[in-house]
């Protein structure tokens, strides 16, 4: 036999094999497609020097050539499942080892070469789409030229090539572990019936429960970041667990009700599914933790893009935020006269003034008593200090202090006593009052306001936080003046690009001049990549849902075609037949669905301490994101189970 003859049956198989290769080519195709869009879209935004987006970029192309080659491994497996009897007979025939492998590799290399090319030649076509939806995105002006670039067509060839490569080593290997005989045999052995595994089911209702308590218990944002990746893990372990052990349980329960079981459709459901669940558990908890990856992934990029204003004016309550190191008093009377000069140089005024002064530290918390380090982490407080005159006045308060008094707000474990201590220096506390907004201690993470009397007080209680820590990491007491600006005409650009030379040449202790519409570009490039990234993300998280969906339907169809047309012969009609397979397929196919929305249902709180990282805090607009996500996905998950049912009752029915 010559190399045309395997040539000629490895097209013949794949030509008979439509219902498993079709999906398959489409499915590899549009992950290359999607891998050299972000490839493409990453070089071209590397050559326009946005330097942020750029390297969000890259670090998204190099997870999502990871993702996809996982993902094409697993299309992979459900292919070669399907095929182990046609291999068996190929061996019964006189073919060997070698020669079937030989098919296998022909195979694959005209799967690999087309999906290649064809994912290369669509991602050519749409990578400049992509490209223009991006800049659209973020809001930046670009030109449309149509560019290859060939660096990318490269690396996208040798990824997938290497990737097809692997795949047609696993699958000889695979076949060379099996005898014919098995493998004949594998499309007709009955499934066992697998043993309740009660042990595994309340590990895996122990480990769901202790993820959803992490979701539910956590207050802050500090919490949040620490807390998601093990509530993620032990979610995805208690998913498995409870569909792999639990839902057997759960139908063996069921067969001993007998006034349900004994029925003739609860009966074919309930026995149908307790002998192939221990199968069909691992693809059902699958598709349930890819579902509630597209919807937290959706519901938070979308949320986080449409609120970027929303988080850009809770980080910038002003059009402009300057500050100077205040080594007196006199340090921010300097920088408040410099901006109302600045200001008058263009005919404009100053309004909604806000000036404060402010010591930053981070702070570990023993008790009521903080004790300053020099960096962040879970269990560390942001401690700001300010003067009493900067409270009352931006607050329109009219509080009073003695020496060694306070006000004190704390976001976090409730303060336990009267007293307080900072950096060893303690404090009567006079009163606790809310967290000030214009400090700026966000709640995002734990947070202690400490008001003292005067600004000699602020001076001295940093001299003590000083005493312990060395130079290099010395806190700062700094001046923060905020406002917006007025006059009755627009405001130039020459203004906002002279105005921290002019502030320089008058304040020689100036530390940083910002202004909102200088940061709104970078935030759009921020978050509106991430929406971007998103988009790819949910993307290849759909396209493998959908495959494990289809893929299951015909392995579902294939297994069910011999026990329903026993059926049909003892008496069931047609009608009987079909009612039983929509039952039997709504209640294995739509509980995956289920448990992803009870998934992210329960995750709502902690993702958005998360978004609050981000300085979004709008929980009605992420409400509406989730619900929507919710409400898109849904939507889709019908279509897609309607269609691939279709082909499950032709299979079933044949």
């Amino acid at each position: 036999m010559n190399s045309r003859f395997y040539l000629r049956l490895a097209k013949t198989n794949i030509s008979k094999n439509r219902n498993i290769y079709t999906p398959y080519h489409i499915a590899a195709t549009l992950i290359v497609m999607l891998f050299y869009c972000l490839i493409s879209v990453t070089t071209m935004v590397a050559k326009s020097d946005s330097s942020t987006m750029a390297f969000m970029l890259g670090l998204c192309t190099v997870i999502c050539g990871i993702m996809s080659l996982v993902i094409l491994f697993y299309i992979n497996c459900f292919v070669m499942r399907r095929r182990k009897h046609e291999f068996g007979l190929y061996s019964i025939l006189g073919m060997e080892k070698r020669h079937i492998a030989r098919v296998m590799m022909w195979e694959v290399m005209l799967t690999g070469l087309f999906c290649i090319v064809a994912g290369i030649v669509c991602g050519a076509v749409f990578s400049q789409f992509f490209f223009l939806l991006l800049m659209y995105i973020v809001k930046l002006p670009t030109r449309l030229s149509f560019t290859i670039p060939l660096g990318g067509v490269g690396v996208t060839f040798l990824l997938f090539a290497a990737g097809f490569a692997l795949v047609l080593l696993y699958d000889v290997l695979s076949l060379r572990r099996t005898d014919p005989i098995a493998l004949m045999r594998s499309g007709k052995e009955g499934e066992r019936e697998p043993k309740a595994r009660w042990l595994v089911a309340l590990i895996g209702l122990v480990t769901l429960g202790a993820g959803y308590t992490l979701a539910l218990t956590v207050k802050t944002g500090s919490e949040a970041l620490m807390a998601f990746f093990p509530a993620v893990l032990l979610v995805i372990a208690g998913t498995y667990s409870l569909f792999i052990a639990g839902s057997i349980a759960l139908l063996k329960l069921l067969r001993k009700n007998k006034n349900f079981y004994y029925r003739p459709k609860n009966f074919i459901s309930v026995s149908g599914m307790i002998y192939r669940m221990k199968q069909n558990a691992v693809g059902l908890a699958n598709i349930c933790i890819l579902s509630t990856c597209v919807l937290v992934t959706l519901s938070s990029t979308v949320c986080l893009f449409i609120g970027e204003e929303d988080i850009l004016r809770s980080m910038y309550p002003r059009d402009v935020a300057a500050s100077c190191v205040a080594n007196t008093p006199a340090d921010g009377d300097k920088l408040r006269e410099a901006a109302e000069d600045h200001a008058k140089a263009y005919g404009l005024s100053l309004e909604n003034p806000t000036g404060f002064y402010r010591i930053f530290c981070p702070g570990v918390r023993s008790g009521d008593s903080f004790k300053v380090q020099t960096y962040f982490d879970n269990s560390t407080y942001q401690v700001y200090l300010t003067t009493l005159e900067d409270y009352n006045r931006n607050t329109g308060s009219t509080q009073t202090l003695g020496k060694d008094e306070v006000l004190a707000a704390v976001y976090g474990e409730p303060l336990q006593g009267t007293t307080l201590s900072i950096a060893g220096h303690d404090y009567r506390i006079a009163q606790e009052v809310d967290l000030p907004a214009f400090i700026g201690a966000a709640d995002k993470m734990k947070a202690l306001v400490v008001v003292l009397p005067s600004f000699e007080a602020l001076q001295t209680q940093l001299g003590e936080i000083n005493a312990n820590l060395s130079d290099d990491d010395a806190r700062v007491l700094f001046y923060h003046y905020q406002y917006d600006t007025a006059g009755g005409k627009a405001v130039s650009a020459d203004y906002y690009d002279t105005m921290y030379s002019d502030f320089a040449a008058k304040v020689p202790t100036l530390s940083r001049v910002q202004d909102v519409n200088g940061a709104r570009n970078e935030f759009y490039q921020l978050y509106g990549t991430l929406l971007f990234v998103g988009i790819f993300f949910v993307a290849l998280f759909l396209i493998c849902a959908v495959l494990i969906i289809y893929y299951k339907q015909i392995t579902e169809g294939f297994d069910d075609h011999d026990r329903f047309r026993i059926m049909k012969n003892v008496g069931l009609s047609d009608a009987e037949v079909r009612s039983t397979i929509s039952k039997q397929v709504l209640l294995v196919f739509f509980l995956p669905l289920l448990t992803a929305v009870l998934h992210i249902s329960v995750a709502f709180p902690v993702l958005l301490k998360l978004l609050m990282a981000f300085n979004m805090a709008n929980t009605p607009l992420f409400l509406g994101c989730t619900a929507g996500s919710v409400l898109c996905f849904s939507a889709l998950y019908l279509v897609v189970y309607r269609l691939t049912s279709r082909t499950y009752y032709r299979i079933v029915q044949a």
